[in-house]
């Protein structure tokens, strides 16, 4: 071999041995943490962040229903778009907006026709009158959506597993996967989630026929989910849930109607006897 060759060559296995070790120094760092500890940790990150988006989309026993949703902590505000296959395989729409105990829907072209002159949003007081304001610990903020619900559960779960690494709309993300028993999930006193977000949990579960329920979620490197899933079988049928997220601390430009814009439940009732009066 001439001695031209032999430095290309040792030129090109230099290069190689660099690259190799460029990898394996330099490259990204692997994830040795145990689920239970990324689940804290994008439990605690999600609820430092003000806001976020979602779309999801739920299958069960009574169709598919697609929706896109906004958050806000401060202001607490969301906003639920969703549209669901009526009868005829056409898309039925609401839109709300939620501020605090208010709730405002937007209306059909037809209800406008029919009161409200006009008004483009409805109303509706979710506190019941007489009814005392809830406590504060047993208040879900606006902007947490159901995320840290979700998360809570896993956090309950004993046999929450890491599947591995995937790519979740470019982005690289770990996959843990848990099975949710109901009866366990029942008995459980952890700091984990709210006492009452549990108990409501498993009885809205309960309620569709479900005994247990299979959680999937991927969470990215900064610690913040980019999807979850969650599945179910039962007495009902089967139930399938779908959520992705995006844009956490970025603010979604959420605002209440303007009040002239608003048919409240007195205006709507007193509209309603007015025409029933005069017909």
């Amino acid at each position: 071999m001439t001695g031209m060759k032999k430095n290309a060559l040792a030129a090109a296995l230099g290069t190689a041995l660099l690259l190799s070790l460029t990898a394996c120094g330099d490259g990204e760092k692997q994830d040795t943490r145990d689920p239970q500890t990324v689940l804290t940790a994008a439990a605690k990150k999600t609820a430092d962040q003000n806001s976020y988006r979602t779309k999801r989309k739920l299958t069960g026993p009574g169709g598919t229903e697609r929706g896109e949703y906004a958050f806000t902590r401060r202001p607490d505000l969301d906003e639920r778009r969703t549209w669901r296959a009526d009868s005829k395989g056409e898309d039925d729409f609401d839109h709300t907006i939620g501020v605090g105990q208010m709730l405002y829907t937007k209306r059909s072209a037809d209800e406008m026709r029919s009161y409200g002159r006009g008004r483009h949003w409805s109303s509706t007081n979710l506190l019941r009158e007489g009814e005392a304001p809830p406590k504060p610990e047993d208040v879900q903020k606006r902007a947490e959506g159901d995320l840290p619900v979700l998360l809570g559960v896993l956090r309950a779960t004993k046999d929450v597993q890491r599947v591995g690494d995937e790519d979740v709309s470019g982005k690289k993300a770990a996959h843990f996967k848990g099975t949710v028993v109901l009866d366990e999930l029942a008995k459980y006193k952890g700091k984990a989630m709210r006492d009452w977000l549990r108990e409501s949990y498993v009885k809205d579960h309960r309620k569709a026929g479900h005994d247990r329920v299979e959680i999937d979620v991927w969470i990215g490197k900064d610690d913040l989910p980019l999807k979850s899933r969650e599945s179910a079988k039962g007495s009902k049928g089967g139930t399938e849930l779908t959520e992705e997220y995006r844009d956490f601390g970025v603010e979604p430009g959420l605002r209440a109607p303007a009040a002239k814009d608003v048919l409240t439940d007195e205006q709507m009732k007193r509209e309603i006897f007015e025409k029933a009066m005069k017909d």
